[in-house]
């Protein structure tokens, strides 16, 4: 094991420095010439309408696996094309479909990931192709040995492989995830924002749907977009949902632990279920209200907020502490871009689907570093940090060399505390506030990542 002892006399004052320390995600922004434009997956690997996407959440048991959401159309409902080792050129794909998303995936708009089940919401009036108002988000399992295999073809006993639909959102334009088997959709229909919780879902392809129940909270209130999705997001925290709304061109921030419950409300339809109730009181802000054309896909990093504008085909970064201000736009420049759904992958590059080129993009840049910690770590490349918690000055220890290796300290905030190249030197990291931090070494063209506590 290689050691090494880190001394640096400039943390002094490292707390006054967190509120004007960069993230790195900046430098998409700020360094554009960097910026690497890499294709994920095309229509060569089956992708026909890509509205968003998503990774897998568990990164140690099956790290950098996309998910990419094909809208599909009202005759063949949505599907799925997974990419593995998305962020490397070894990456492999595979489609898949449900063997009833002519129904349960019905002009699919947005999924979100949980824990390891997944959902979609469907932009459509009526799931079973009628004039009723009987359509909403699907639940369905992460499992790939279920999702799309069980009940394909579908019958009346086993109907695909979802795991449970509630059907009081036609329209439905966006959906987040929370906790659990609660999500959030925007509901275009009713042009309000409604909780669900799945609560006790079927077995896969079941029939019983009665054991959810849903939240509308009246309050908010937007128009939906006649083709186009609006994105929404939960914070790492879990407290704010963030979302896009291409008609009123603004980005809006729900505090979802405000609101009062006013009693039963009116189901769009008669579905059985659970309980349907009625909020008031939600807490919300518009974050951002200018500058914006179409703002459809959205993600938050740390302390960045990335959004896809669909009208001005450009990426944003906007800075969430400094106000929502703008830290600068990516320009997509190649022909006829048409972004749709965005999301910040593990390793920190900006992935985006596009639903005209029928094509999912990475964008790289080498002063980029993620923020995650496991997420970026294999068993081959080990980095320890001792003592932790700390008090004054840290250790690393790690299989590789790190003689000259480049280290970054990041608060949970996603900022910049400390970057420097540093040889044979020790880290005094007494300057730091109290809490938890990550640290980041880079060496050789390898990321190591590792937490840390300061007392």
């Amino acid at each position: 094991m290689n050691k090494l002892t880190f001394r640096c006399f400039m943390l002094c004052g490292l707390s006054s420095m967190n509120a004007m320390a960069q993230q790195s995600l900046d430098a998409y922004v700020q360094s554009p010439g960097s910026n690497v434009f890499t294709v994920v997956a095309s229509s060569s690997n089956a992708l026909s309408t890509p509205v968003d996407l998503d990774f897998y959440p568990d990164q140690s048991s099956r790290p950098f696996e996309l998910w990419i959401l094909n809208q599909g159309t009202s005759t063949s409902g949505g599907s799925s094309v997974i990419v593995t080792n998305a962020n490397k050129s070894t990456r492999k794909s595979k489609y898949v479909k449900d063997g009833n998303a002519y129904h349960f995936m019905d002009m699919a708009s947005a999924m979100a990931f949980g824990l390891d089940e997944w959902a979609t919401s469907a932009d459509v009036l009526d799931a079973n192709h009628g004039t009723n108002h009987y359509t909403g988000p699907t639940l369905w399992p992460g499992d790939l040995s279920i999702y799309g295999i069980v009940g394909n073809p579908s019958s009346s006993q086993v109907n695909g492989s979802h795991l449970s639909m509630i059907h009081q959102s036609p329209f439905g334009k966006g959906i987040a995830f929370e906790k659990d088997l609660v999500f959030w959709v925007l509901d275009g229909y009713e042009g309000n924002i409604k909780r669900y919780d799945f609560g006790n879902p079927h077995q896969p392809g079941g029939a019983d749907h009665s054991g959810g129940g849903v939240w509308v909270y009246s309050d908010f209130n937007f128009t939906k977009h006649a083709t186009l999705p609006s994105h929404i997001v939960m914070d790492a925290n879990r407290k704010y949902l963030y979302g896009c709304d291409p008609v009123g061109k603004r980005v809006f921030r729900i505090d979802i632990t405000t609101g009062t419950d006013f009693g039963p409300a009116i189901k769009v339809n008669t579905e059985k279920l659970v309980e349907y109730r009625e909020y008031t009181g939600l807490e919300m802000k518009n974050v951002v209200t200018t500058g914006l054309k179409s703002p459809v896909g959205i993600d938050i990093y740390g302390d960045r907020m990335i959004v896809t504008d669909n009208g001005t085909d450009e990426i944003i970064i906007y800075s969430i502490s400094n106000n929502f201000s703008e830290v600068g736009r990516i320009k997509l420049s190649y022909t006829n871009p048409d972004p749709m759904g965005v999301k910040v992958g593990p390793d920190g590059k900006i992935y985006f689907v596009d639903y005209t080129n029928k094509k999912a993009y990475m964008i790289d840049n080498n002063a980029v570093w993620p923020l995650a910690v496991s997420e970026v770590s294999t068993p081959a490349n080990t980095l320890s940090v001792y003592p932790n918690p700390v008090a004054s000055s840290i250790t690393l220890q790690s299989n590789l060399d790190l003689q000259n290796a480049q280290v970054k300290i990041i608060n949970l905030l996603g900022e910049e505390v400390f970057n420097q190249w540093s040889s044979n030197t020790t880290l005094d990291v007494s300057g730091l506030s109290k809490g938890l931090y990550i640290l980041q070494v880079k060496t050789n063209n390898k990321f190591l990542t590792q937490k840390f506590m300061k007392q």
